[in-house]
């Protein structure tokens, strides 16, 4: 079938584990990929290897800490967890490696696999007490309990001492006084403790103690095709194509660089694909 213009929305190549690898190594064999296993970049491909410019950093995504549990496609946003804020992170050596509060969760969710991405097995575990418990939206699976530290890290698979001594490090840099508000950037926070925890910092102390293990969950990635503000494809050349435009997460590359903030993906996707349409019908028209 012939076309007088085409709009390219077919996404990145967040399913293409093969792909993945070729940025990521061998971490790539342990994301969960949250939506469809067929998306994988075929058109993509097609297109930068017929000439049109790509743009974006390969090995920057939309990611976000996903239970680990979850199926290796297609978990949804019922696997998200955005209990972050509410205690700490550690990793399979059960040591801290972010600090938990450094922003409100909109503007830091998106980061989240990425740091996993980069932490042993790729894997890490965000642990709570009971105060905390009804205060976020939980994952499809439940938390991992137990009545004690120690019960807890031995079943997440982690050395127990380790992760007394890393709780205990946490607790004892909070700052006492804070009045605990998680939605404001509260005055809760660490003191002397590498890495911080800026705000919502607060003794996790009170059983029983929870845990979720998180993996990352990779959304859609940024590497793309290069677009004028017309969502007119750019050539090697340098020159637009005549009829071939672009929007969404294929040409994401364009407006994201580094992280994330809420409600980018849906923009690029209804800015661009108005202006990507209204470009195409008048090329076909003509």
């Amino acid at each position: 079938m012939r076309a007088g213009a085409l709009v390219a929305a077919a996404g990145g190549f967040e399913a293409n584990i093969e792909w993945l690898k070729e940025y990521w190594g061998p971490p790539a064999e342990n994301f969960l990929i949250r939506g469809t296993p067929y998306n994988r970049g075929t058109l993509l491909r097609m297109l930068l290897d017929n000439g049109v410019q790509e743009v974006g950093d390969p090995t920057q995504c939309h990611a976000v800490a996903i239970d680990a549990r979850a199926p290796r496609f297609d978990g949804g946003i019922i696997t998200r967890l955005d209990c972050v804020v509410f205690g700490m992170v550690v990793n399979k050596l059960a040591e801290r490696f972010y600090d938990e509060g450094e922003d409100f969760w909109p503007k830091r969710y998106a980061i989240w696999g990425r740091l996993v991405a980069h932490q042993p097995d790729q894997i890490a575990y965000i642990v709570f007490d009971s105060k905390s418990l009804t205060s976020f939206m939980p994952s499809l699976y439940p938390p991992i309990r137990s009545d004690t530290p120690e019960g807890l890290a031995e079943a997440l698979g982690l050395d127990p001492q380790r992760f007394r001594a890393t709780l205990d490090g946490f607790n004892g840099a909070i700052v006492p006084g804070g009045s605990f508000d998680h939605t404001v950037l509260d005055d809760c926070r660490t003191e002397g403790l590498t890495p911080p925890k800026s705000h919502w910092a607060r003794p996790i102390d009170t059983a029983p103690y929870y845990a979720y293990p998180v993996r990352p969950g990779i959304t859609f990635t940024y590497l793309g095709v290069k677009v004028t503000k017309e969502a007119r494809m750019l050539m090697a050349d340098g020159r637009p194509a005549a009829n071939m435009f672009a929007a969404g997460e294929i040409m994401s590359g364009n407006v994201l660089g580094r992280g994330y903030a809420a409600g980018i993906g849906m923009t690029i996707g209804s800015v661009f694909g108005k202006t990507a349409g209204e470009g195409a019908a008048r090329r076909a028209r003509n």
